[in-house]
């Protein structure tokens, strides 16, 4: 799948199938966007479902007193508004662009035939919400039984994972999340991680170059997580 799995270690997958892509942008009208924009509001009415072309965008849940939880880091090539296809079809959370990028929005109505359809394409998008549904179940454990810095060397080995769409296939890859979202990620505080992540470079574990950090000792982080 086109993103980041956070509690279970789910490969990054390669784009869907061209023929695939091409329903999608045959089906809907085609936008732009611009790194921080809002692309759809937790709460209102979802009356479609978008397709990243290009950039990265992150689902982000908006609590009653205002805090943020960082749910999910889309891909280019990741479905986001999903829960356009529920019975009760309402943002469960608000879509902001962490890059410039276009996207898709195909009406719920055109989605729901092309998964009629074409079964394949079906078949994507069921595995796509149940690996969703499995890293989160993931996720609410990790809360139960891990400390943060466990939390956190976990996102980090998650979040630099290789992707087989970049050159750079056999290296992690940068995580270029602020401290700021990293807790927001975690259910911590910013003063918390960062002086985790202060931690992890001193002893050699993670190096920062500029805004982003880099895991340079994959295996000794991995030692912080508890062992099954």
């Amino acid at each position: 799948m086109r993103e980041f799995s956070i509690g279970s270690f789910i490969d990054i997958g390669a784009n869907l199938m061209k023929e695939h892509v091409n329903l999608l942008v045959d089906n809907g009208q085609t936008c732009g966007f611009v790194k921080g924009e809002t692309i759809y509001r937790q709460g209102e009415r979802a009356e479609d479902i978008c397709f990243l072309l290009s950039g990265q965008a992150k689902s982000v849940l908006i609590n009653s007193s205002g805090g943020e939880c960082l749910l999910r880091l889309h891909l280019s090539h990741s479905l986001m508004g999903l829960t356009a296809l529920a019975t009760s079809a309402t943002r469960d959370a608000e879509a902001i662009a962490i890059t410039d990028g276009e996207l898709v929005r195909i009406p719920r109505q055109k989605f729901q035939v092309l998964l009629k359809e074409n079964p394949d394409f079906g078949v994507y998008v069921v595995e796509l919400l149940v690996n969703r549904m499995s890293d989160f179940h993931h996720r609410v454990g990790d809360f139960l039984a891990r400390n943060v810095e466990q939390r956190l060397a976990h996102s980090l080995l998650s979040l630099s994972r290789c992707d087989p769409e970049k050159e750079t296939v056999s290296r992690r890859q940068p995580v270029c999340l602020t401290h700021e979202e990293l807790a927001s990620l975690l259910n911590s505080r910013r003063p918390t991680i960062t002086a985790i992540l202060n931690r992890f470079v001193a002893d050699g574990l993670i190096s920062k170059n500029g805004r982003s950090l880099n895991v340079i000792d994959a295996e000794r982080l991995e030692h912080f997580l508890p062992r099954s």
